[in-house]
């Protein structure tokens, strides 16, 4: 089974990830604004739902390629810290995201239709979470274990945008945003590091 500090670890990456205004956020307070928080919400439960998707089909993908290649958790282990940190530095180099995708469906499909056309969260839960994965285990169960993780975290964040979303959608708070996604792409280049010298020195 996962480790409970794999499972810190993942949370604390996770917030890092979670809380860092995306193209998700911006349909949420896109939606919570211009129709109601309601909808906000309904985006959030849609892109939860999108991850549990993900989540069976990825663990599903990696437990069969690790059945034939038991070394393959090695190799991804170093590919997702590589994104890790990747997606750090692009995170704090990034623009703030002032406008959602565009989905004409209801605002749960929306959210879900978003998340599973986003190639960011399948690399994500195809890289990312096998690290925390322990080869003496489960494969199958320990990722979805840590996907069910994921998918919480998220959308405490989630929900959390639908009801501050009157505040964010202000002008004026595009400077706080940009401080989140600053603060969010530093914790994940040291949580990159960190994993990195952890396994590997």
């Amino acid at each position: 089974m996962v480790s409970s500090s794999a499972v810190i670890e993942l949370i604390i990456l996770q917030i890092s990830v979670a809380f860092s205004p995306g193209l998700i956020i911006a349909l949420i307070v896109n939606e919570s604004v211009q129709k109601s928080r309601k909808n906000g919400l309904q985006v959030a439960g849609g892109a939860a739902t999108g991850a549990i998707f993900i989540t069976i089909i990825t663990a599903g993908v990696v437990t069969f390629v690790f059945n034939l290649i038991p070394q393959i958790l090695t190799i991804i282990y170093i590919v997702g810290i590589i994104y890790i940190i990747y997606k750090g530095v692009g995170t704090i180099r990034s623009s703030v995201e002032t406008q959602s995708k565009v989905i004409n469906s209801g605002s749960f499909n929306a959210g879900m239709k978003l998340n599973l056309i986003n190639p960011k969260m399948w690399v994500f839960y195809l890289s990312v979470l096998p690290i925390f994965v322990t080869e003496s285990g489960n494969v199958f169960v320990q990722l979805i274990y840590l996907g069910i993780v994921t998918i919480f975290v998220n959308l405490i964040a989630d929900i959390s945008y639908a009801f501050m979303s009157s505040y964010f959608f202000q002008t004026s708070s595009i400077k706080t945003k940009k401080l989140i996604n600053t603060i969010s792409g530093i914790c994940l280049v040291l949580i990159g590091i960190y994993l990195f010298f952890s396994r590997f020195l």
